[in-house]
Protein backbone atom coordinates (compact mmCIF):
# COMPACT_ATOMS: atom_id res chain seq x y z
CA UNK A 1 0.00 0.00 0.00
CA UNK A 2 3.23 2.25 1.04
CA UNK A 3 4.44 1.33 -2.65
CA UNK A 4 1.08 2.20 -4.11
CA UNK A 5 0.64 5.24 -2.36
CA UNK A 6 4.30 6.68 -3.18
CA UNK A 7 3.43 5.76 -6.98
CA UNK A 8 0.35 7.89 -7.25
CA UNK A 9 2.08 10.78 -5.95
CA UNK A 10 5.33 11.09 -8.17
CA UNK A 11 2.94 10.17 -11.59
CA UNK A 12 0.23 12.97 -9.96
CA UNK A 13 2.99 15.76 -9.29
CA UNK A 14 4.64 14.65 -13.03
CA UNK A 15 1.96 15.33 -14.12
CA UNK A 16 1.08 18.90 -12.76
CA UNK A 17 4.47 20.07 -13.26
CA UNK A 18 5.26 18.91 -17.02
CA UNK A 19 1.84 20.78 -18.14
CA UNK A 20 2.69 24.06 -16.54
CA UNK A 21 2.25 26.24 -19.83
CA UNK A 22 -0.93 27.84 -19.87
CA UNK A 23 -3.70 30.51 -20.35
CA UNK A 24 -5.18 31.51 -17.03
CA UNK A 25 -8.89 31.34 -16.01
CA UNK A 26 -10.57 34.06 -14.02
CA UNK A 27 -8.88 33.99 -10.34
CA UNK A 28 -12.30 34.69 -7.88
CA UNK A 29 -11.83 36.79 -4.51
CA UNK A 30 -13.83 34.08 -2.95
CA UNK A 31 -12.63 30.72 -3.76
CA UNK A 32 -11.50 29.89 -0.49
CA UNK A 33 -14.81 28.14 0.04
CA UNK A 34 -15.05 26.06 -2.64
CA UNK A 35 -12.01 25.43 -5.24
CA UNK A 36 -12.90 22.27 -7.29
CA UNK A 37 -13.19 24.04 -10.71
CA UNK A 38 -9.32 25.04 -10.15
CA UNK A 39 -8.39 21.64 -8.09
CA UNK A 40 -10.48 18.59 -8.32
CA UNK A 41 -8.87 17.29 -5.28
CA UNK A 42 -10.42 19.49 -2.96
CA UNK A 43 -13.68 17.97 -2.59
CA UNK A 44 -14.39 15.83 0.10
CA UNK A 45 -13.53 18.36 2.30
CA UNK A 46 -16.99 18.49 4.22
CA UNK A 47 -19.96 15.55 5.24
CA UNK A 48 -22.45 17.74 3.45
CA UNK A 49 -23.77 17.76 -0.09
CA UNK A 50 -22.43 21.36 -0.67
CA UNK A 51 -23.94 23.62 -3.37
CA UNK A 52 -21.88 26.46 -3.70
CA UNK A 53 -22.71 29.50 -6.73
CA UNK A 54 -20.91 32.10 -7.47
CA UNK A 55 -21.32 35.20 -9.86
CA UNK A 56 -18.62 38.20 -10.79
CA UNK A 57 -19.83 41.09 -12.63
CA UNK A 58 -16.51 43.02 -13.81
CA UNK A 59 -16.08 46.99 -14.86
CA UNK A 60 -20.06 47.49 -14.29
CA UNK A 61 -21.10 50.28 -16.48
CA UNK A 62 -19.28 49.34 -19.48
CA UNK A 63 -20.83 47.82 -22.63
CA UNK A 64 -19.95 44.10 -22.98
CA UNK A 65 -17.57 43.94 -19.81
CA UNK A 66 -16.85 40.53 -18.74
CA UNK A 67 -18.95 38.48 -16.61
CA UNK A 68 -18.40 35.04 -14.95
CA UNK A 69 -21.00 32.33 -13.47
CA UNK A 70 -19.47 29.62 -11.66
CA UNK A 71 -21.82 25.88 -10.39
CA UNK A 72 -19.55 23.61 -7.34
CA UNK A 73 -21.48 20.73 -6.30
CA UNK A 74 -19.43 18.21 -4.33
CA UNK A 75 -19.82 15.51 -2.19
CA UNK A 76 -18.13 13.02 0.24
CA UNK A 77 -18.70 9.29 1.01
CA UNK A 78 -16.62 8.41 3.70
CA UNK A 79 -17.07 4.89 3.46
CA UNK A 80 -14.67 4.65 0.23
CA UNK A 81 -12.49 7.38 1.34
CA UNK A 82 -14.05 9.33 -2.13
CA UNK A 83 -15.17 12.52 -3.29
CA UNK A 84 -17.57 13.37 -6.16
CA UNK A 85 -18.58 16.56 -7.55
CA UNK A 86 -19.62 18.27 -10.56
CA UNK A 87 -17.95 21.77 -11.34
CA UNK A 88 -19.50 24.18 -14.53
CA UNK A 89 -18.87 27.60 -15.33
CA UNK A 90 -19.53 30.25 -17.97
CA UNK A 91 -17.35 33.09 -18.72
CA UNK A 92 -18.60 36.22 -21.00
CA UNK A 93 -15.63 37.79 -22.21
CA UNK A 94 -16.16 40.54 -24.05
CA UNK A 95 -18.30 41.30 -27.45
CA UNK A 96 -19.51 37.55 -28.95
CA UNK A 97 -16.99 35.60 -27.19
CA UNK A 98 -18.55 33.30 -24.66
CA UNK A 99 -17.05 30.34 -23.09
CA UNK A 100 -18.36 27.41 -21.14
CA UNK A 101 -16.78 24.28 -18.96
CA UNK A 102 -17.99 21.21 -17.75
CA UNK A 103 -16.33 18.73 -15.96
CA UNK A 104 -17.10 15.54 -13.17
CA UNK A 105 -14.67 15.23 -10.29
CA UNK A 106 -13.45 12.64 -8.28
CA UNK A 107 -10.77 12.57 -5.89
CA UNK A 108 -9.54 9.68 -3.34
CA UNK A 109 -8.40 10.77 0.42
CA UNK A 110 -5.51 8.98 1.46
CA UNK A 111 -5.19 9.07 5.33
CA UNK A 112 -1.32 9.58 6.93
CA UNK A 113 -1.95 9.45 9.95
CA UNK A 114 -5.11 10.93 12.65
CA UNK A 115 -4.69 14.50 11.39
CA UNK A 116 -3.27 14.98 7.90
CA UNK A 117 -5.05 13.68 4.84
CA UNK A 118 -3.78 13.78 1.35
CA UNK A 119 -6.05 14.00 -1.49
CA UNK A 120 -5.46 13.23 -5.66
CA UNK A 121 -8.53 14.77 -7.65
CA UNK A 122 -9.09 14.19 -11.34
CA UNK A 123 -11.90 16.43 -13.22
CA UNK A 124 -12.97 15.38 -16.62
CA UNK A 125 -15.40 16.72 -19.19
CA UNK A 126 -15.87 19.78 -22.16
CA UNK A 127 -14.73 23.22 -22.74
CA UNK A 128 -17.17 24.94 -25.26
CA UNK A 129 -15.88 28.08 -26.97
CA UNK A 130 -18.17 30.45 -28.65
CA UNK A 131 -17.22 33.15 -31.10
CA UNK A 132 -19.47 35.38 -32.90
CA UNK A 133 -17.85 38.53 -34.80
CA UNK A 134 -21.31 39.18 -36.43
CA UNK A 135 -21.98 41.19 -33.47
CA UNK A 136 -19.23 43.35 -33.47
CA UNK A 137 -19.90 47.25 -35.59
CA UNK A 138 -17.21 47.77 -38.13
CA UNK A 139 -16.13 51.03 -39.71
CA UNK A 140 -15.91 49.85 -42.97
CA UNK A 141 -18.55 46.74 -43.46
CA UNK A 142 -16.76 46.19 -47.15
CA UNK A 143 -13.44 44.36 -45.72
CA UNK A 144 -13.41 41.18 -47.01
CA UNK A 145 -11.40 39.96 -43.78
CA UNK A 146 -14.18 40.70 -41.78
CA UNK A 147 -16.31 37.06 -40.37
CA UNK A 148 -19.72 37.74 -40.37
CA UNK A 149 -20.36 33.86 -39.06
CA UNK A 150 -20.78 32.65 -35.28
CA UNK A 151 -18.34 29.71 -34.57
CA UNK A 152 -18.20 26.91 -31.75
CA UNK A 153 -16.09 24.19 -30.72
CA UNK A 154 -16.14 21.64 -28.47
CA UNK A 155 -13.41 19.89 -27.20
CA UNK A 156 -12.61 17.43 -24.18
CA UNK A 157 -10.86 19.34 -21.05
CA UNK A 158 -8.86 17.30 -17.94
CA UNK A 159 -7.68 18.70 -14.62
CA UNK A 160 -5.74 17.30 -12.41
CA UNK A 161 -4.32 18.23 -8.32
CA UNK A 162 -3.52 17.55 -5.30
CA UNK A 163 -4.33 18.79 -1.76
CA UNK A 164 -2.84 18.15 1.79
CA UNK A 165 -5.09 19.27 5.16
CA UNK A 166 -4.27 19.08 8.33
CA UNK A 167 -5.38 21.08 11.34
CA UNK A 168 -2.40 23.75 10.84
CA UNK A 169 -2.39 24.14 7.58
CA UNK A 170 -4.09 23.71 3.86
CA UNK A 171 -2.04 23.54 0.61
CA UNK A 172 -2.58 22.26 -2.97
CA UNK A 173 -1.34 22.14 -6.42
CA UNK A 174 -3.48 21.72 -9.72
CA UNK A 175 -3.02 21.64 -13.24
CA UNK A 176 -6.06 23.12 -15.45
CA UNK A 177 -6.10 22.26 -19.16
CA UNK A 178 -4.02 19.55 -19.12
CA UNK A 179 -4.09 18.35 -22.83
CA UNK A 180 -4.00 22.31 -23.97
CA UNK A 181 -0.41 22.44 -24.80
CA UNK A 182 -0.80 26.48 -26.00
CA UNK A 183 -3.48 29.39 -26.27
CA UNK A 184 -5.69 29.33 -29.53
CA UNK A 185 -9.11 30.91 -30.01
CA UNK A 186 -11.04 27.87 -29.05
CA UNK A 187 -8.39 26.70 -27.05
CA UNK A 188 -7.54 27.14 -23.56
CA UNK A 189 -3.58 26.84 -22.52
CA UNK A 190 -2.78 25.01 -19.62
CA UNK A 191 -2.16 26.91 -16.54
CA UNK A 192 -0.61 26.25 -12.70
CA UNK A 193 -2.61 26.82 -9.53
CA UNK A 194 -1.11 27.00 -6.10
CA UNK A 195 -2.79 27.95 -2.92
CA UNK A 196 -1.97 27.44 0.86
CA UNK A 197 -4.17 28.73 3.83
CA UNK A 198 -3.19 28.89 7.64
CA UNK A 199 -5.75 29.10 9.85
CA UNK A 200 -4.77 30.79 13.55
CA UNK A 201 -7.29 31.11 16.40
CA UNK A 202 -7.05 34.24 18.66
CA UNK A 203 -9.96 33.04 20.58
CA UNK A 204 -13.37 31.17 20.65
CA UNK A 205 -14.75 33.56 18.65
CA UNK A 206 -12.51 35.12 16.65
CA UNK A 207 -10.02 33.09 13.91
CA UNK A 208 -7.91 34.89 11.20
CA UNK A 209 -7.05 32.08 7.81
CA UNK A 210 -4.22 34.42 6.04
CA UNK A 211 -4.26 32.44 2.11
CA UNK A 212 -1.86 32.70 -0.13
CA UNK A 213 -2.49 31.99 -4.45
CA UNK A 214 -1.05 32.12 -7.40
CA UNK A 215 -1.88 30.79 -11.02
CA UNK A 216 0.92 30.16 -13.61
CA UNK A 217 0.86 30.85 -17.37
CA UNK A 218 3.18 31.37 -20.35
CA UNK A 219 3.51 35.11 -20.14
CA UNK A 220 1.29 35.93 -17.35
CA UNK A 221 1.43 35.30 -13.06
CA UNK A 222 -1.33 36.36 -11.22
CA UNK A 223 -0.64 36.37 -7.33
CA UNK A 224 -3.49 36.47 -4.38
CA UNK A 225 -2.67 37.23 -0.78
CA UNK A 226 -5.44 37.73 1.49
CA UNK A 227 -6.61 37.37 5.14
CA UNK A 228 -10.40 36.19 6.35
CA UNK A 229 -11.24 37.16 10.20
CA UNK A 230 -14.44 34.89 11.31
CA UNK A 231 -16.16 35.94 14.08
CA UNK A 232 -17.85 33.21 15.91
CA UNK A 233 -17.14 31.05 12.55
CA UNK A 234 -20.33 32.15 11.48
CA UNK A 235 -19.07 35.84 10.40
CA UNK A 236 -16.58 37.02 7.81
CA UNK A 237 -14.57 40.18 6.65
CA UNK A 238 -11.09 39.72 4.77
CA UNK A 239 -9.13 41.88 2.69
CA UNK A 240 -6.54 40.61 -0.12
CA UNK A 241 -4.64 41.95 -2.59
CA UNK A 242 -3.03 41.40 -6.32
CA UNK A 243 -0.10 43.57 -7.41
CA UNK A 244 0.49 43.56 -10.30
CA UNK A 245 3.79 41.20 -11.24
CA UNK A 246 3.79 42.21 -15.06
CA UNK A 247 4.25 45.94 -15.11
CA UNK A 248 2.36 46.00 -18.49
CA UNK A 249 -1.14 46.39 -19.26
CA UNK A 250 -2.59 44.86 -15.50
CA UNK A 251 -2.89 46.93 -12.71
CA UNK A 252 -2.66 45.98 -8.99
CA UNK A 253 -5.93 45.43 -7.23
CA UNK A 254 -7.52 45.18 -3.35
CA UNK A 255 -10.56 43.42 -2.96
CA UNK A 256 -13.05 43.62 -0.06
CA UNK A 257 -15.33 40.75 1.33
CA UNK A 258 -18.11 40.22 3.70
CA UNK A 259 -20.18 36.85 4.50
CA UNK A 260 -22.33 35.12 7.10
CA UNK A 261 -23.19 31.91 7.52
CA UNK A 262 -26.59 30.78 9.12
CA UNK A 263 -27.66 27.02 9.64
CA UNK A 264 -25.57 25.98 6.53
CA UNK A 265 -26.42 28.61 4.33
CA UNK A 266 -23.46 31.10 2.93
CA UNK A 267 -23.61 34.29 1.54
CA UNK A 268 -20.66 36.49 0.69
CA UNK A 269 -20.06 39.45 -0.89
CA UNK A 270 -16.63 41.49 -2.43
CA UNK A 271 -15.97 44.27 -4.23
CA UNK A 272 -12.84 45.26 -6.11
CA UNK A 273 -10.91 48.40 -6.03
CA UNK A 274 -8.34 49.41 -9.09
CA UNK A 275 -4.96 50.61 -7.45
CA UNK A 276 -2.31 52.21 -9.40
CA UNK A 277 -2.21 56.02 -11.31
CA UNK A 278 -2.38 54.34 -14.73
CA UNK A 279 -5.05 52.16 -14.14
CA UNK A 280 -8.06 53.45 -16.39
CA UNK A 281 -10.66 51.02 -15.65
CA UNK A 282 -13.80 51.70 -12.95
CA UNK A 283 -13.19 50.10 -9.77
CA UNK A 284 -16.55 48.81 -9.61
CA UNK A 285 -16.41 45.00 -10.34
CA UNK A 286 -18.81 43.07 -7.69
CA UNK A 287 -18.59 39.23 -6.76
CA UNK A 288 -21.54 37.46 -4.82
CA UNK A 289 -21.19 33.68 -3.73
CA UNK A 290 -24.28 31.50 -2.47
CA UNK A 291 -23.20 28.25 -0.75
CA UNK A 292 -25.79 25.54 1.12
CA UNK A 293 -24.82 22.17 2.57
CA UNK A 294 -27.10 19.54 2.53
CA UNK A 295 -27.10 17.55 5.43
CA UNK A 296 -26.79 13.66 4.55
CA UNK A 297 -28.88 11.23 6.33
CA UNK A 298 -26.65 9.29 9.09
CA UNK A 299 -27.37 5.17 9.83
CA UNK A 300 -27.68 4.88 13.77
Amino acid sequence: MKYLFRVLCSVWLGTIFMTVNAQQDVLLSQEYFSRVNKNPAATGNTNDLDIFLYGRLQWVGIENAPKTSVLNVTNYIEKIQSGFGLSAWIDAMGVGRYTSNAKLIYNYQFNLNATNILSLGLGAGMNMVSLDPSVHSMDDETDDSYLVGKETKISPDFNVGMEWNNPHFSCGLSTAHVTYRTQTTFMPGRHLYVYVSVPCQFSDKLDMIPTFSFMRQNGNNVMDVAALFFLKRSYWAGVSWRPDLHDEIYQSMVSFSIGFEVKKFRLGYSFDLGLGTENLLPSNTHEVMLSYGIEKKRKK
